[in-house]
């Protein structure tokens, strides 16, 4: 394996994600060679969706393009090892959804290295070498790219392979239902599939995460990518336009234009259900109705907010937003919905509040979380207090 020094800056680091009482689970795959040293394995589940990830062989060594779920990982290397005898050296990770990166701890002990964003460190991923905008490695004679995006989340990387023109997108696209957008919304939504498009030909093989029930649909094509983005812009105009009517959600979840929209993707007659989730989410990564704050104002917030002796909670301002983050935990941009309480885009429902000084400085910060959900089990909903 040969790293191309000139496309990135690599951070080698070793995060402290680990899993524990685990039970391994038998898993079936659909396998299917695309070019001579190139696999796309297709993990077959239950409910409306299958999940894909790539096997790259190289002269001496394996890569995958994720590494799939810790109690499935056993089966997947077993699966492997019907096509090739060589070791798994190397994962490539396209983000922080546990299905691309939870038996990250499992290859690693086994000797791969682990290759991710370099936001990924703020997820309970395992990681061993991080990049900030693109890394190249060389499998044989096959050169993979993985490069930054800013679809889906804020660790999102696709993976291009040229010479056997296969682009790996994981979560940034899906042919059979909506997408989810992430916190940079439709733009990074869009920005991702246009990057996608302009490396893509009529025989481009598109690889995403969630796929298809149906064998014929596991993988795109560049045609089906054209087909989302206009799906994804119509329908997040179409919510705009209701929401500035004045309907509500629930109004909006049922009107005949909108479900026309998306009525012919595959999985709408299970996915129908979930469409009110769906709006919810694009009304607060495109259209947020959020407070104005002054740049003098936004200074306020930034620094590092103690929880204990080992946790913190550190507020960034970046092209002129405020995030929050924590190393193993979490990223979030702050959605200002006044002075003193923001919202955690991509997270409906859950809250940073700030308490202020006498005097106008920020002090603390306290999470607001919705109860029993999620992010009640990673974030700690007490005073942190500013250094």
């Amino acid at each position: 394996m040969k790293i191309i020094p000139l496309l990135s800056k690599a951070i080698i680091c070793i995060s402290l994600f680990c899993i524990s009482n685990l039970t391994y689970a038998q898993a079936t795959y659909s396998v299917k060679k695309v070019s001579q040293n190139v696999y796309i394995f297709t993990e077959l589940w239950e409910g409306a969706n299958n999940g894909n990830m790539g096997v790259v062989i190289g002269d001496k060594d394996v890569m995958l393009i994720n590494s799939m779920m810790m109690n499935s990982a056993p089966s997947l290397e077993k699966e492997i090892q019907k096509i090739t005898n060589k070791p798994i050296k190397y994962v490539v990770n396209s983000d922080s959804d546990p299905y691309n990166h939870h038996a990250n701890k499992y290859f690693a002990d086994r000797g791969a290295v682990i290759y991710s964003h370099e936001n990924i460190k703020y997820s309970p991923a395992y990681y061993d070498i991080l990049f900030s905008d693109r890394i190249s490695i060389s499998m044989g004679d096959e050169v993979v790219v993985a490069y930054h995006t800013p679809a889906h989340t804020l660790d999102h990387v696709d993976v291009y392979l040229e010479k056997s023109n296969v682009l790996f997108m994981s979560d940034g696209f899906k042919s059979h239902w909506l997408t989810p957008a992430g916190p940079h919304g439709l733009d990074g939504l869009l920005s991702g599939i246009d990057q996608a498009l302009s490396l893509s030909d009529e025989n481009t093989i598109i690889v995403s995460g969630n796929t298809s029930k149906n064998p014929e649909h596991f993988l795109s094509n560049k045609k089906d990518l054209i087909r989302m983005r206009e799906i994804h812009s119509n329908f997040v105009a179409r919510v705009h336009e209701l929401n500035q009517a004045g309907l509500s959600v629930e109004s909006i979840e049922t009107d005949k234009e909108l479900n026309g929209i998306v009525e012919d993707l595959e999985a709408y007659p299970k996915f129908r259900q979930y469409l009110k989730y769906r709006i919810i989410e694009t009304l607060e990564e495109d259209f947020a109705n959020s407070h104005r704050l002054s740049e003098e104002e936004r200074m306020t917030y930034p620094g590092v907010y103690d929880l204990n002796d080992t946790r913190f909670i550190e507020i960034i301002i970046k092209n002129d937003k405020l995030f929050a983050r924590e190393k193993s935990a979490f990223y979030f941009e702050l959605i200002p919905y006044s002075k003193t309480k923001f919202g955690l885009k991509g997270a409906t429902n859950n809250y940073l509040t700030f308490q202020f000084s006498p005097n106008g400085k920020v002090v603390s910060l306290t999470p607001l979380l919705e109860k029993n959900g999620w992010w009640s089990n990673i974030l700690k909903a007490e005073k942190h207090l500013k250094r």
